[in-house]
């Protein structure tokens, strides 16, 4: 069966956001890659959304809310809490079965390293820690996971920018103590004021078993400066990947 807590990084996105300034909303949703700019100091966002994904006729999984706090602490430091509620349903010749219950809670931080300049992209590090014995038994980690990744964002124009984030993680099940390498590709365009749209590539590289490749794309709607609407959907590119995906959301900021 495949794991749902990968997953929950495919929820783990990227949106529109070119400058640092405080009257941009930056949202780490919906796509797998997540931006390098990070919250003003003191603002207060909460990012939250649904997955559903269909490997075959026999396999669903979902994510049914998978939420992220995020808090600027300093500003070059962000705060992260993350938790879900999944659910996985199998229809075997046997009969049909069905899991339902709370991933593990992940903690973790964005850190702010530098500024885009001429030739040079914008960068974060970002470091998510997953909490065991934290979940419903079916999903909890058994032991401490852990997820380190490097983002980056470059401005080709006023209306484009390309994103990749690069980095690894464990995903702290013991039958699964292996480390998995990550990748993502983005290409983001603001359509308008409110609307923008984006197209990704990203990968899940495991030391062990099959690589997991997928595409997907999406809009942002920005209903003001502190409330977006988001949807995407994808395609597994992979024998283990889903055959496809969807993802529906919102992000909403108090500063």
């Amino acid at each position: 069966m495949k794991k749902t807590t990968l997953i929950i990084f495919l929820i783990l996105p990227f949106t529109l956001s070119f400058a640092q300034e405080v009257n941009e909303m930056s949202s780490d949703r919906p796509g797998f890659a997540e931006s390098s700019s990070n919250l003003s100091i003191k603002d207060f966002q909460a990012e939250s959304g649904f997955v559903f994904e269909k490997f075959d006729s026999n396999i669903n999984n979902y994510t049914f809310n998978t939420t992220l706090l995020r808090y600027g602490l300093l500003d070059y430091l962000e705060l992260r809490l993350g938790f879900e509620y999944l659910g996985t349903y199998v229809s075997l010749d046997g009969g049909d079965r069905d899991w339902n219950g709370f991933g593990p809670l992940k903690l973790g931080t964005k850190l702010f390293i530098m500024e885009e300049s001429e030739g040079t992209p914008q960068l974060a590090f970002l470091s998510t820690f997953t909490v065991p014995n934290t979940g419903s038994s079916v999903f909890e980690a058994d032991n401490f996971g852990a997820e380190f990744k490097l983002a980056g964002d470059y401005s080709l124009n006023e209306a484009m920018s390309l994103g990749a984030n690069v980095g690894v993680f464990w995903s702290g099940q013991s039958e699964e103590d292996y480390a998995v390498g990550l990748y993502a590709f983005v290409v983001d365009l603001t359509l308008t004021n409110e609307f923008g749209v984006f197209a990704e590539l990203y990968g899940l590289l495991p030391n062990e078993g099959k690589n997991d490749h997928r595409w997907d794309g999406g809009i942002t709607y920005g209903v003001n400066e502190n409330l977006q609407l988001d949807f995407s959907a994808g395609v597994g590119l992979s024998k283990v990947s889903p055959d496809f995906f969807i993802s529906l959301g919102l992000s909403i900021r108090m500063p």
